[in-house]
Formats: structure tokens, C-alpha cells, sequence
């Protein structure tokens, strides 16, 4: 008798059943303790200030890990001068959950909640010079605007001090339908 075939299918994620959660005030001192070393360093933790917290939580999503602290969160909301656009303001995962399928059911979730509301697409920056937000932002379908004003920096279309001076930015936009996973799974 031949023996059965390994199951060579892909594993479930442990994302699948990781609990999101819409933030409270009370989460903010939490993430903005871990965010700028899940950003390698780079100073974050302005980028996600208390009154994001407050004022945003309906629109945004955590999801709680060990020991009390944020496995990941997606802070956003929806445009108020483009009605049909959300803006995805800043998401992290903890780095030692990576890969596990949480940053895409955040995103997952966000663009749900979204398309509820009327947005047809998400939009975002990221600095050109983190292939890992680049990576991830890709493998969910954003793309990167090309065109006048944009030049190639570190291998993506970027704009050149689109801050301020030496603040180059990636700004990439979702269709919402071109989503690659959906909250539900499917």
C-alpha cells in the first residue's frame, strides 16, 4: 500500500485567528513604546501620537500580543477632501511576527471598512530607502506613482524631497478591489 501524500498545501497563518481589535487612547503609550525598533531605529513614534488614538480609533486597528504589548497596528482613515479615498497613515508589525499574514489582515480589514464607508482605494507613502514596507505594500497590491516629479530611488518610483529636503517618499495607491487577501479569507 502506497503511503499518503504529505499535505504540501500552504499552513493556515496564525494571522487567521489573531483577534483585531479597533485601538483605544489607552494603547498609545504601548505602541509608541515598540514602534521605532520595529522601524529599525528610525524615529517613528511622533508618526503615531496620542491623538491618533483618540481621534482615529474608529478607522484603525490593533492586534494584542504577548505580555501585554501590540503584535501590530494599522492607524487610518478616510480622506475628507477625496470621499472615495482612505488613507492608511502608518502600520507596523512586530518584527518576530512577520511573514505570518497579521500586516495583510490589517490591511485586509482597513480596506473592508473603507469600502464600507465608500472608498474605492487606499493611499499611502513609505520612504523609498525601506524595502521591507516596500516589499509588503507590493505583495498587497499597491503601486508605486510613476511619472513627472518621480524619479527611481532605490529601486522604486519615488519623489524627491516630497517632505521636506532629503525626505524622498514612495507614494503608493491601492485599488481596494485589486486587494490580494480580504479580511474574510477570501
Amino acid at each position: 500500500m502506497k503511503p499518503p501524500s504529505p499535505d504540501l498545501s500552504p499552513a493556515r497563518p496564525p494571522a487567521a485567528e489573531a483577534a483585531l481589535r479597533r485601538p483605544t487612547e489607552a494603547d498609545h503609550r504601548r505602541v509608541a513604546d515598540v514602534v521605532d525598533h520595529w522601524f529599525g531605529g528610525r524615529r517613528i513614534w511622533p508618526l503615531a501620537a496620542r491623538s491618533w488614538f483618540r481621534h482615529f480609533a474608529g478607522t484603525s486597528w490593533i492586534v494584542d500580543g504577548d505580555r501585554g504589548r501590540p503584535a501590530g497596528f494599522l492607524i487610518g482613515y478616510l480622506s475628507p477632501g477625496r470621499p472615495t479615498e482612505a488613507v492608511l497613515h502608518l502600520m507596523a508589525v512586530e518584527p518576530n511576527r512577520r511573514r505570518q499574514g497579521l500586516g495583510a489582515a490589517l490591511v485586509a480589514a482597513f480596506a473592508d471598512d473603507a469600502a464600507s464607508r465608500g472608498a474605492a482605494t487606499i493611499s499611502t507613502v513609505a520612504w523609498p530607502d525601506d524595502p521591507i514596507a516596500i516589499a509588503f505594500l507590493r505583495a498587497v497590491g499597491f503601486v508605486a506613482e510613476s511619472g513627472p516629479g518621480t524619479q527611481r530611488l532605490f529601486g522604486v518610483d519615488a519623489y524627491p524631497d516630497y517632505e521636506a529636503a532629503g525626505e524622498d517618499r514612495a507614494v503608493l495607491q491601492l485599488a481596494i478591489r485589486d486587494l490580494t487577501i480580504r479580511a474574510d479569507g477570501r
